[in-house]
């Protein structure tokens, strides 16, 4: 199961505190973990460089996609401004003075099982009623378009779609 630690990299601290994980948070796959100084969110960072709802970590399918929330100082991974980023392990997020070490070495190679770059590259499968909305949109989007509809245009009867498009 993947899981966050957190730490404090702030210079005004006792040496035995230094880089020391504070606390650990696992993480399962299907969970919203929130991040901020607020009392309501799951991973909750007292300090003024956080904002009160700070970052995101959304889980979908076996992917884990942080969010920063619009926050004043901004979230960081591996020393890069984002705005949302598709988390993979050992990446190091940093709120605040904080460090958060995602650990995601559940994924480590097993002898039956594929290394993680090669999960990466694998397509996976949503099985969401909003993915299958948009799936059943498109579905009826196409069957109600003739073909005639894209050559209406050319043919200069503007009566097509794409002269409908153009029209606006």
């Amino acid at each position: 199961m993947p899981h966050i630690s957190l730490k404090y990299k702030g210079k005004i601290l006792p040496v035995p505190y230094k880089n020391k994980v504070l606390q650990s948070y696992p993480v399962s796959i299907g969970q919203t973990v929130t991040i901020g100084r607020a009392a309501s969110n799951d991973i909750v960072i007292d300090n003024m460089a956080v904002s009160g709802k700070h970052a995101r970590i959304d889980s979908v399918s076996a992917t884990f996609i942080l969010t920063d929330l619009d926050s004043t100082n901004g979230t960081f991974v591996n020393e890069q401004s984002i705005s949302t980023h598709g988390l993979r392990n050992n990446d190091v997020i940093l709120i605040g003075k904080h460090e958060l070490l995602f650990d995601r070495s559940d994924l480590e190679q097993r002898p039956d099982s594929p290394d993680e770059d090669n999960l990466q590259d694998k397509t996976r499968h949503l099985d969401t009623a909003e993915y299958r909305e948009l799936i059943n949109k498109t579905k009826e989007t196409a069957t109600s378009a003739s073909p005639d509809d894209a050559t209406q245009v050319k043919a200069g009867k503007g009566r097509g779609f794409f002269s409908k498009l153009l029209k606006k």
